[in-house]
């Protein structure tokens, strides 16, 4: 046979002191007893939230005295005990109630931790330990107004079970209860980067933890965790911005079994070396043309004579019929299938040239620095993929570059030199729309042919 729990046995005992109160009690205890057995019954049967329940026990606490004062009375005239022992016995009918109490503050602990905004590092009194101090001390003064030595009694023995847990608590849970040591590391901003850290507790009481970073770039494994003087491993996934903070701090709120005591600690675990974008892909491209430094870079001509033998046309993509598109582009196949004009868009291989347009105006640093990482590793893969380009740069006042088709190597070297040029300035609105890639290959095409039809020579009229 399963044995009960104290919890349990505490349960069935509260249920049958009410039972048993409001069968042999008078009025009004009676109905108190009553009323208190049919909330007992409804919290049972449909859990009420942590706080709730909380609430209605510390309240039976210092009810349920009142309603066992007349069984008290019984049993303490058939055992010939003086009169005055009966507010001592009732008062005693709550301690089942008291560690029952305990146990459901040690259950409900770890669902509601949470870190105390506002508050600066240390230990201070939860919302809980305040209400549930602030009732103790609101039985005592009724019970001085009243006059009755039960609520005394039951207030005093709340008061010291307050009293001692809290200095247990005091004494064992350090003001800094975790440690964690602190690691540099370095990334390349905008990249994500994991790193696993020991934390330990250094107190001698079972601890809940909740870990909040405070940089919206930093996020921890576990967030909620328990402690009792073991290690875990602290997970830390950072994506840090180019301004992010070289330090980046962690607040982590910490609970005593209980919910009494709660403890406020800030953690700096990282000491952080972000490195630019640009920076890297500058590393990147010096160290590309150093490899390539001894090879020979073909004249203008030479380069074009060797795309014009990997030339040829190739099928690119199907388009709606737009006036001016030569009929033996038209795609029969799907003109009949979707009963309208379709056109397959053919390119040129081997013999196309790139264009870098790059706007040497940006917002903050955080955009300056995507700016020349992007321009300088784009020209890096032209370079690489042996793509000729040409290059133009400009802000919102002038053009400040413009070059021809030239080897990607030099166009490298160009964008080099340019993205020290990028400054940073407020905009108030934007003056380019996203470009329409069919459309502007289609009118290239429309260009190409038409410039092929031209005659070199013109006639002078007579």
């Amino acid at each position: 046979m399963k044995r009960l729990s104290l919890r349990t046995l505490a349960e069935i005992y509260l249920l049958l002191i009410l039972l048993a109160a409001a069968a042999l009690a008078a009025l009004p205890y009676s109905v108190l007893a009553l009323a208190l057995l049919v909330v007992r019954l409804l919290a049972m049967w449909r859990q009420p939230s942590p706080r709730l329940e909380v609430a209605f026990t510390a309240a039976t606490v210092f009810l349920l005295p009142l309603v066992a004062e007349p069984l008290s009375g019984y049993l303490s005239d058939s055992a010939g005990l003086p009169e005055r022992a009966v507010p001592i016995l009732a008062a005693s009918s709550a301690l089942p109630v008291i560690y029952l109490l305990d146990r459901q503050l040690v259950e409900n602990t770890p669902r509601i931790a949470e870190f105390a905004a506002g508050r600066p590092p240390g230990r201070y009194l939860t919302t809980t330990s305040k209400a549930l101090l602030v009732s103790a001390l609101t039985m005592l003064g009724v019970s001085f107004l009243l006059g009755s030595l039960t609520i005394l009694f039951s207030a005093v023995i709340f008061t010291l079970y307050l009293a001692g847990t809290l200095a247990w608590a005091l004494l064992t849970i350090p003001p800094q209860p975790v440690t964690v040591p602190t690691r540099a590391k370095r990334v390349i901003a905008g990249t994500t980067a994991d790193i696993t850290l020991p934390l330990s507790h250094r107190g001698g009481m079972r601890l809940h933890n909740l870990i909040t970073p405070d940089e919206p770039w930093v996020e921890a494994t576990p967030q909620r965790f328990s402690l009792n003087g073991e290690e875990i491993g602290l997970k830390l996934t950072i994506t840090p911005p180019l301004a992010g903070p070289a330090q980046p701090q962690i607040r982590l709120a910490a609970l005593d079994p209980r919910g009494l005591l709660g403890v406020n600690q800030w953690l700096a675990p990282l000491t952080l070396e972000v490195i630019p974008r640009a920076r890297y892909a500058e590393w990147l491209a010096l160290r590309y043309l150093e490899e390539v430094g001894g090879r020979e870079i073909p004249a203008s001509g030479a380069l074009s004579a060797r795309l014009r033998q990997r030339g040829g046309v190739e099928y690119q993509e199907s388009r709606n019929y737009h006036p001016g598109d030569p009929p033996k582009h038209i795609d029969w196949k799907h003109t009949l299938k979707l009963n309208k004009l379709i056109i397959k868009e053919f390119a040129e291989t081997g013999a196309q040239t790139a264009i870098l347009a790059v706007n040497l105006v940006a917002s903050d640093a955080e955009e300056a620095d995507k700016i020349a990482f992007q321009l300088i590793t784009t020209a890096l893969t032209l370079a690489q993929e042996a793509i000729p380009a040409a290059l133009a740069a400009y802000t919102k006042e002038q053009v400040i570059l413009t070059t021809a088709a030239l080897d990607p190597r030099e166009i490298l070297k160009e964008t080099l030199s340019l993205v020290k040029n990028i400054s940073c300035a407020e905009f108030t609105q934007r003056l380019l729309e996203p470009p329409n890639l069919s459309r502007l290959k289609r009118d290239i095409n429309q260009l190409r042919r038409a410039n092929l039809r031209t005659s070199p020579t013109t006639t002078q009229p007579a």
